[in-house]
């Protein structure tokens, strides 16, 4: 729940990211009034932009695996309980033979 809940939270950065990257990148292309912005500020920040979003997309990519290791284990657990179980009973039916 708490990995699902930072998820959520990285998708709402990553659009606002998006967002702003849309922006600047047409600020670059000169389709919007850029302002006191220079050319090489505005490509400053699109490189800090896509640096800022490839380690989103890290984060990302660590949660997914840290979310299937969980699902995993949850599984495994499963498994062997019901190994214990059946375990128990193939004990109970030779003890009656």
């Amino acid at each position: 729940q708490a990995i699902q809940r930072q998820l959520e939270e990285l998708e709402e950065r990553q659009r606002a990211l998006e967002f702003f990257g849309v922006k600047l990148e047409r600020e670059l292309r000169g389709e919007s009034d850029s302002g006191a912005k220079d050319e090489t500020q505005m490509l400053h920040e699109w490189f800090e932009l896509v640096l800022e979003k490839n380690k989103l997309m890290r984060y990302e990519s660590e949660l997914l695996i840290i979310a299937q290791e969980l699902e995993l284990e949850d599984h495994q657990s499963r498994l062997e309980q019901k190994l214990r179980e059946k375990m128990a009973i193939d004990g109970k039916s030779k003890g009656k033979v």
